[in-house]
């Protein structure tokens, strides 16, 4: 498992638009890939197998677990969500970034095995605007989105695990300062490094003086 290189960690309360965010970032710049997830949770119409998520039963996901297949897993709203070793260390072989779209638990975790990568909260600009926009989705019950409601103020008080904070009140302001954020990070050193080194071993073969 490769964990020595630029990631990207983006998390953020239910409906504050995270992975609307995500989607329109990996469209604008060429080097990000999403890490798919696997989870237990049933597939919603508008989704995708392979692009929103990996979905599996209970019982997959706990031999998975078994496996030691999973980077990190956690538990959210009665059901679990993973990030794969394999998924991760394809996207490294292709020479790209990846991108991780997980919750407060699932950052927690990386973050004990990945303390190079950037980590990015958003929020939503008031509570009020977040429960409208979870009513808006018509997605779950009100039930539902009271839990979420709810989750939502124990996952905003975690805000000191993360370097950045977005507050995504309009999404084109959201999204200029994500970009902003991920393009710093793929000027450090550890992703540029490479480009150095071809430029030293250039060098040699056209030594000067």
């Amino acid at each position: 498992m490769k964990v020595d290189t630029v990631s990207i960690v983006i998390s953020a309360p239910s409906g504050t638009g995270k992975t609307t965010l995500i989607y329109k970032l990996l469209d604008r710049i060429d080097h990000l890939s999403f890490v798919t997830s696997t989870t237990t949770r049933d597939k919603r119409t508008s989704e995708e197998e392979g692009k929103n998520y990996y979905y599996v039963s209970k019982n997959k996901f706990q031999q998975m677990v078994d496996d030691g297949e999973f980077l990190e897993w956690a538990i959210v709203h009665d059901n679990s969500y993973g990030t794969t070793k394999k998924e991760v260390d394809r996207i490294r072989d292709a020479g790209r970034i990846p991108v991780f779209d997980v919750d407060v638990q699932g950052a927690r975790n990386l973050k004990s095995i990945m303390g190079g990568a950037t980590f990015i909260f958003i929020i939503p600009p008031t509570f009020e605007a977040l429960k409208k926009r979870l009513k808006n989705r018509a997605t779950d019950s009100e039930q539902q989105i009271a839990t979420r409601l709810e989750n939502a103020i124990t996952e905003l008080k975690e805000y000191t695990m993360y370097d950045y904070i977005v507050v995504n009140d309009k999404i084109d302001s959201a999204l200029s300062d994500l970009e902003s954020i991920i393009r710093s990070q793929m000027l450090r050193k550890n992703f540029m490094e490479e480009k150095v080194r071809l430029i030293l071993e250039n060098n040699n073969d056209h030594p000067t003086g």
